[in-house]
């Protein structure tokens, strides 16, 4: 008798199930699924992270451009500029963001030096210290200054933590500098 079942196991089993296609498309779905949702939560993600990366650059072009706008600010204005352009990244949490804003002093030799700065989420430069960024030379005019708006963000999502195996951090790093000239003037003073 075993000798008979195993005679039918391999010869009528195994040809049986070659040639019936019934349920195919059932195995077929099961195997893509995970990878198509896989898939759609990536573009989601990516999603998110260009969204960031957007208003990032959003958030450093309009803090430049609003000081540059003025001849002389106060601190406490500088503050609320600072803490209005935050509000762009909403409704990402504003906890691992920087904006480091600096006015910068340009002498004969084109050496740049910060005349001052102020900063949202991480401390502002003292006078006298080199900006956060390198003017370029086409850029540098004597006795002119630059704005150096730097912003910085860390976007945690539940896939770039997926992903730490593969890119070494759990998190999209941006970093952003815009580089402007005062619009009424050659300086701008604070105090």
């Amino acid at each position: 008798m075993t000798k008979f079942i195993k005679s039918c196991l391999r010869s009528w089993l195994p040809r049986r199930l070659w040639w019936d296609r019934t349920g195919a498309s059932a195995v077929e779905f099961a195997l893509l699924v995970p990878v198509l949702l896989l898939l759609l939560a990536g573009l989601g993600d990516l999603g998110h992270g260009l969204a960031v990366r957007r208003k990032v650059n959003q958030m450093a072009s309009t803090s430049g451009e609003m000081i540059s706008m003025q001849t002389a600010w106060g601190s406490s204005d500088v503050s609320s500029i600072l803490s209005g352009v935050s509000s762009i990244l909403q409704p990402y949490d504003l906890d691992n963001l920087t904006i480091l804003l600096c006015v910068v002093d340009i002498d004969k030799k084109g050496k740049a030096t910060v005349a001052w700065s102020a900063a949202y989420g991480t401390t502002a430069l003292s006078a006298g210290q080199d900006p956060p960024k390198d003017i370029p030379k086409d850029l540098q005019e004597e006795d002119v200054q630059m704005i150096v708006t730097r912003v910085q963000y860390r976007l945690n999502t539940i896939l770039s933590g997926l992903f730490e195996s593969f890119t070494g951090d759990g998190a999209y790093e941006y970093e952003q500098y815009f580089l402007t000239r005062p619009r009424n003037g050659d300086t701008i003073t604070y105090g």
